[in-house]
């Protein structure tokens, strides 16, 4: 059976981007429930690594996580079109840092549920965190982070930060002190695959799990960075008892960020809620 906690405070909704089964375990071989049809709704109940929990038409069950939709935030005000054009009639005005879903993309548009409607926003004017970076002014962050984040006065309202570098694939924490955030470790990581990319932006920890499991693997000591999306160790035997997939510095996961077991640890055991998270 898979341990999940219930996590989720306020309803979280979410949709299908293809034909879905609703699964009684998390695992591709379990029972299936009901086949979800694509671009429906349902309610987010809890998440691991590769599975949600979710509720849909009164019955409950997992759905696989690739086949979902994505969190995105707007980052300007805009407008949901009713076509992937510029010309296309617009369907509503969208402020900035509004929450939609993102079911496919199409050129320079992406197709979104946005407030229960199915239309078209300018993909760059979303972000997985509501903010638009400038590449040239990240540059201190691959080359310098310990300067970046005091440059740019980052805060965070506990004694540490993480900070993920996806191009270096390395996982810092950063300690306050006297004001100042200095470079208390440094670890490699694997970070999320091509066709599953790690979110990228500021969050902040909200949640951790002892262990997530499904059929297959069990990784343990999982804290949440957003979800669906944790820092967590390598992955283990169903047991737990025997690493199957120790890489690191590799881009491999479903989005989830892989650390050393004792590193996982360290992050499950002495970083509070409310933490600071830059990923880049």
């Amino acid at each position: 059976m898979n341990e999940m906690s219930e996590e989720v405070n306020q309803a979280v909704y979410k949709y299908t981007i293809k034909n879905l089964n609703l699964q009684k375990e998390p695992s591709k071989s379990a029972m299936i429930i009901k086949v979800i049809p694509a671009y429906s709704r349902f309610e987010l109940l809890d998440s691991d690594d590769e599975w949600f929990k979710v509720s849909y038409d009164h019955r409950e069950g997992y759905v696989y996580k690739d086949h979902v939709s994505m969190t995105k935030v707007t980052t300007v005000n805009t407008r949901l079109k009713t076509r992937p054009t510029k010309e296309a009639k617009s369907m509503k005005t969208i402020k900035k840092h509004h929450v939609v879903e993102l079911v496919d993309q199409e050129g320079i548009f992406n197709q979104v549920f946005c407030d229960g409607k199915l239309g078209y926003i300018e993909a760059d004017a979303l972000s997985d965190d509501g903010v638009k970076y400038q590449t040239d002014k990240l540059g201190h962050f691959y080359y310098n982070l310990e300067k970046y984040i005091n440059d740019q006065k980052i805060k965070s309202p506990t004694p540490f930060l993480i900070a993920t570098d996806l191009k270096a694939k390395q996982t810092y924490v950063f300690e306050d002190v006297k004001g100042s955030w200095k470079e208390l470790y440094r670890w490699s990581c694997t970070i999320g695959a091509a066709k599953t990319p790690t979110i990228t932006g500021v969050f902040q920890v909200n949640g951790r799990k002892e262990a997530l499991k499904t059929g297959r693997y069990q990784v343990k000591y999982a804290t949440k960075i957003r979800e669906g999306y944790y820092y967590h160790s390598v992955l283990y035997d169903p047991s737990g008892s025997k690493v199957i997939d120790g890489q690191l510095g590799d881009a491999a996961s479903h989005g989830c960020i892989r650390l050393a077991e004792d590193q996982a640890k360290w992050i499950y055991q002495s970083i509070l809620d409310g933490t600071t998270v830059i990923i880049h």
